[in-house]
């Protein structure tokens, strides 16, 4: 079913199509003043789309990375006087608003892949994997005991 409607001022029809597409020229995207007239705009709009979703990725990954800091400060407090540890009101605002950008960031790349454009999907599949390849990558904690720490260790 293709939806369309006028944008403002303009002559040409902004195309809606909510079945898979490859449309490029006319299309629309969340609103009518995201009108592409051109190739360029086109482009320019995968490319766009592409560095949302790496931030997405880097949203995901400071959010991570704060909660491991918090983490860190509170396993550091005295356990003398068991209490349960929190975060204080300003760590937890911070962690609010992490999970805030995140989830609109999400729910943005989840409106532009209902366009169910291929251009749009593989340009949001794109972003996701470049977000990951630089955001996530995996490091492995390095034993507490080393060579130079422990004189009975094998080199062999």
């Amino acid at each position: 079913m293709d939806h369309s409607s006028m944008s403002s001022g303009d002559s040409a029809e902004c195309v809606v199509s909510m079945m898979w597409n490859w449309n490029v020229i006319d299309s629309c995207f969340l609103t009518s003043g995201w009108h592409i007239k051109n190739r360029g705009m086109f482009a320019a709009s995968c490319i766009g789309i592409a560095f949302l979703a790496i931030s997405l990725e880097v949203l995901r990954r400071v959010a991570r990375d704060y909660d491991r800091w918090i983490t860190r400060q509170l396993s550091n407090i005295n356990m003398k006087n068991y209490r349960p540890r929190r975060a204080t009101p300003l760590q937890q605002l911070v962690r609010t608003l992490l999970h805030v950008a995140q989830f609109g960031v999400a729910y943005l790349l989840m409106l532009l892949a209902m366009y169910y454009n291929g251009y749009v999907i593989i340009s949001i599949l794109i972003g996701t994997g470049v977000g990951k390849f630089f955001c996530d990558w995996l490091v492995m904690g390095i034993p507490a005991t080393t060579a130079e720490e422990d004189p009975t260790m094998c080199c062999g």
